[in-house]
């Protein structure tokens, strides 16, 4: 053995250094191996949902929480449904109308106008003055969402007509020329161009925050379980030994598996799924070696 390995196994007390055995002895119970998930906690951002982990940040049927649904012109941003359709529009029939100058829909859905125009909500025999006439459309250009500027100019999600150009509105930022929430924008999160990790943080109410079972050492998030690097606590390096649930060993026998310094369980192991290196994005889960949502 090393002096390098030595010192590290040294520097482990007695619980330490009994862990894997104790983690042997409970896996010969409950029928699994060393290195299998220990609950099933989701982590930050994530609910459990069934049976499934759900990314409540983002997914329409989950948003925000077990079951609820965005409806069907809204997406789930952040953890709150927010409509498709642009600031000032409404949907009336499944597509966005703006109920200031829509004919079919003038003030409110389902309120046509028949031989008239509509403007600024109401039926009226011509266009007055400041709009303009876009078919039986009266719109003001400077701050209809689908006329915005000119005729059939339309603001896209996120964005409101604000003196005549589309321009990114409330809970959205621009980053890049496109509107983006900064609360859970993984390429964007917090601020524009802060990237969170892709396989190891989520973002979660603006900040990148690791994933379940991982740990955050300096800038990295990390398992403390098997990082040699960061075995049981950060900076705690290995040497040239190995690293299983926490400990400081010199092989991983009794481990289903080893990658690199790092004794694991390839079937549950989402840095590690089904092989070495292969990595489960954060919102994903590591089930019978395969990633999954």
């Amino acid at each position: 053995m090393s002096s390098t390995l030595r010192r590290a196994l040294e520097r482990r007390s007695l619980r330490d250094l009994a862990l894997p055995l104790l983690v042997m002895i409970f896996a010969a119970c409950s029928g699994g191996p060393p290195g299998t998930s220990a609950g099933d906690s989701c982590g930050p951002g994530l609910a459990l949902c069934g049976q499934v982990c759900i990314n409540v940040q983002s997914d329409d049927d989950h948003c925000g929480g077990c079951g609820n649904v965005c409806g069907p012109s809204s997406e789930c941003v952040g953890g709150v449904c927010v409509s498709q359709c642009p600031g000032g529009a409404i949907e009336c029939g499944g597509e966005c109308v703006s109920p200031g100058s829509d004919h079919d829909h003038c003030g409110e859905c389902g309120n046509n106008c028949g031989a008239q125009v509509c403007a600024g909500g109401v039926c009226q025999a011509s266009c007055p003055a400041g709009t303009v006439q876009c078919g039986q459309e009266c719109p003001d250009v400077s701050a209809d969402p689908l006329h915005c500027g000119s005729c059939d100019r339309r603001c896209g999600m996120g964005e409101a007509c604000v003196n005549g150009h589309c321009e990114c509105s409330d809970p959205f930022a621009s980053c890049g020329g496109e509107c983006v929430s900064l609360d859970a924008d993984h390429n964007n999160c917090g601020a524009c161009d802060h990237r969170c990790d892709n396989n190891r943080e989520l973002c979660v109410a603006a900040a990148c925050v690791c994933r379940a079972g991982l740990s955050p050492c300096g800038d990295r998030c990390v398992d403390l379980a098997n990082d040699p690097n960061h075995c049981g606590e950060c900076g705690f390096e290995c040497g040239e030994g190995v690293c299983g649930d926490g400990a400081c060993l010199p092989s991983c026998e009794g481990y289903p598996d080893q990658c690199g310094q790092s004794c694991t369980n390839t079937d549950v192991d989402p840095l590690h799924c089904g092989e070495c290196g292969e990595r489960c994005d954060a919102d994903e889960r590591c089930i019978d070696g395969k990633c999954r949502n």
